[in-house]
Formats: C-alpha cells, sequence, structure tokens
C-alpha cells in the first residue's frame, strides 16, 4: 500500500506545482489573489514530496520544513480568501501577522522537547481554525464579491469550492489520525490511500480547468478591471479615439482576440506603451464597453462568420478559432450577443441558406 499511497503523492505534487506555475507566471490584472493560490499549491506539493519521504523512511531536510510548511497552509489560504474579497486585492500588513504567529507557535512546540507530540495536533488545529474563519469570510455569498461585477458568480463558486475542499481535507486527516491512534502504521492507512486518490483526481480536474481557462479560474486573471461609471475619471475625446484607434489596429494586425489563453489589460497596455487605465478608460469612452467584453464581441463576431460560412467544422474547432478557450464562456458570450446559442444560430442561419436557394 506504501507504494500505492507514494505513486499518488508524486502525481499531486507534480499537478500542484504545475498548477502554482501557470498561477505564478501568468499575467493577471490583480496578481495577488493568483499568486497566493500558487503559493498554497506549492505548500501542497511540498507536504507530498515530504509525505513520500516518510513513507519510505527516508531522512531528508522534510523532517524539518514539513511541520513549518504544513503550518502556513490555513494562513495563506485564509489570507487569499481575504485578497479576493477586497476591491483592490492588496495585501495588508495584518496579514503578515497570520504567517508569523503559526510560525512562532510551531517553533515554540519544536524548541520544546514535550511538546513535540502536539506537532500534528497544533498544524490540524490551525488547519480547522482558519476553515471556520473563511467560511465566515463568505457568509454573505455573492454580496462579499460585488465588486467583482460579472466575475462574483464563478469567484463565489470557485471559493466554495476551495472551502469544500479544506473541509473534506479535514476529514480525511483526522480520519488518518484515528486509524494511527488505532495502532496501524501511516504506510498501511486506508485513510491515507483513500485521500491520496480522491486529491489526485480533484487535481487533475482543476489543473485541466485550469489549463482551459475555465470560469472557475478565469476570473482571477481579469480580476481588477474595473467598469467605467458616471463619476470615472474620463480623458480628452480626441485622445481617447486616438487610443481606441491604435488598440483597434493593433488588435487587428495581430489577431489579439484569438491570442491563445487570451491577451490581459496589463499586457495590452504594454503592447500600446499607454497606462492600463488609460487604456481601459479610452475604450470605455469610445466603444462604450469593458475591455473584455469589447475582445469578447470581436470572438463572437469571428465565431458567427465561421457559422455561416464554415458548416463543416465542429463546434469545439469554432470555439478555438474565434479564440475561446471555454465552452462555458464561448457559449454565455455568443447568447449574449446574439440571444441565441451557436448551434440554434448555426441551423437558423443554415434554414435560411436553403430557403433562398429555392
Amino acid at each position: 500500500m506504501a507504494t500505492f499511497i507514494s505513486h499518488l503523492q508524486i502525481a499531486n505534487a507534480v499537478l500542484c506545482v504545475l498548477m502554482a506555475a501557470q498561477l505564478l507566471y501568468m499575467e493577471a490584472m490583480q496578481v495577488n489573489p493568483k499568486r497566493l493560490l500558487g503559493i498554497n499549491c506549492l505548500l501542497y506539493a511540498h507536504q507530498s514530496f515530504a509525505l513520500v519521504a516518510m513513507l519510505n523512511d527516508m531522512p531528508t531536510v522534510f523532517s524539518l520544513t514539513r511541520p513549518f510548511c504544513a503550518m502556513l497552509i490555513g494562513p495563506c489560504l485564509y489570507v487569499y480568501f481575504s485578497c479576493v474579497t477586497r476591491p483592490d486585492g492588496a495585501l495588508r500588513q495584518s496579514d503578515f501577522l497570520h504567517f508569523l504567529v503559526g510560525i512562532l507557535i510551531l517553533s515554540v512546540i519544536v524548541f520544546f522537547k514535550p511538546l513535540r507530540a502536539f506537532i500534528d495536533y497544533a498544524i490540524l488545529t490551525s488547519f480547522i481554525l482558519y476553515t471556520a474563519l473563511i467560511g465566515y469570510q463568505i457568509r454573505l455569498g455573492e454580496q462579499a464579491l460585488a465588486h467583482l461585477n460579472q466575475f462574483a458568480k464563478p469567484a463565489y463558486r470557485w471559493l466554495k469550492i476551495l472551502l469544500l475542499l479544506a473541509v473534506l481535507n479535514i476529514i480525511l486527516e483526522v480520519a488518518v489520525n484515528l486509524e494511527m491512534q488505532s495502532g496501524v502504521a501511516l504506510r498501511n492507512t486506508y485513510s491515507l490511500s483513500v485521500a491520496s486518490l480522491i486529491f489526485f483526481c480533484i487535481n487533475i480536474s482543476i489543473v485541466l480547468a485550469a489549463l482551459h481557462r475555465h470560469d472557475w479560474l478565469e476570473w482571477m486573471y481579469q480580476f481588477g478591471e474595473q467598469k467605467l461609471g458616471l463619476s470615472a475619471i474620463t480623458i480628452a475625446s480626441d485622445a481617447a479615439h486616438s487610443i481606441f484607434d491604435r488598440w483597434e489596429n493593433l488588435v487587428k494586425d495581430q489577431q489579439l482576440h484569438k491570442q491563445e489563453f487570451g491577451i490581459t489589460l496589463t499586457h495590452a497596455a504594454k503592447k500600446l506603451q499607454v497606462p492600463a487605465r488609460q487604456l481601459s478608460n479610452a475604450i470605455n469612452q469610445v466603444y462604450g464597453k469593458s475591455f473584455s467584453v469589447y475582445l469578447n464581441d470581436l470572438r463572437i463576431q469571428e465565431a458567427q462568420a465561421l457559422l455561416r460560412n464554415n458548416s463543416d467544422l465542429s463546434m469545439i474547432d469554432i470555439m478555438q478559432a474565434s479564440g475561446f478557450s471555454s465552452k462555458s464562456n464561448f457559449n454565455k458570450e455568443f447568447l449574449r450577443v446574439t440571444g441565441m446559442s451557436p448551434s440554434t444560430y448555426r441551423d437558423t442561419n443554415r434554414n435560411s441558406s436553403q430557403l433562398s436557394t429555392r
């Protein structure tokens, strides 16, 4: 059983590292939430590698780093939730106290030998406490994320998933501890093998969702884009039209709306060599809609043309050719623009063409 668990834990560690790499290196308008989630993935990866070392009786540095990294998981997840619920997504000085207190408590336990038997209990208690605080943070539902505008619903869905995973983690951790207290060695615990398999399936699902920019996670890359209201600061009309014209030409020349995994406002502004806020304002003033809506409108125009002229293409091919990487987002945006689903649009145009040829 130890070999089976070790293989699953290595796979879990690799999946967590892949997820962390995407979260840490892909551009976003607010970097703190995705960076914190990426760090959390690395902490979980570290725990998986440490567990493999323990199961195989390998004397490594993990014996020292494992408890400290485990103690940081709860605070890191809590601060991630805190940043998401803040309109600016910013870190505060008080956030770092959570990490400091956790490290100090564990240091005291490690320093005093009589207390070392309580290390795992301290870690579990910390995780239970922070999971409870996370649940309290999002008790208001989508209302707590109103500043995310159209991203409030998918963001709340994702936060609920993370909260459920934290609760599941606690249940499985308790189950493993109970088995060990009954005299079963860690390497032979049934609970650990079940936990490893469950989280392997969960990690695969999350990595695939991230790679396809599913709306579970897509909101994190758009988090920070603000819609202009009546009281928002505007720029001169001539300047706005000049920036917008340059933007339209850049999109057309480089087909930015078709770029794999999309393009963020920050990256677009760098290409134009203007401040991101200025580009956002120009698009809102001239086009009347936000940066992301503008790009999605172009993608839908592309999809409409493909549906009219390429009846042999599959819906997935049309989705990808028009610049969408998520089927759910493609269907949602197509319905927003045309009032019908892509398949209905294709059928309607096909019927119209047949009637015109008679």
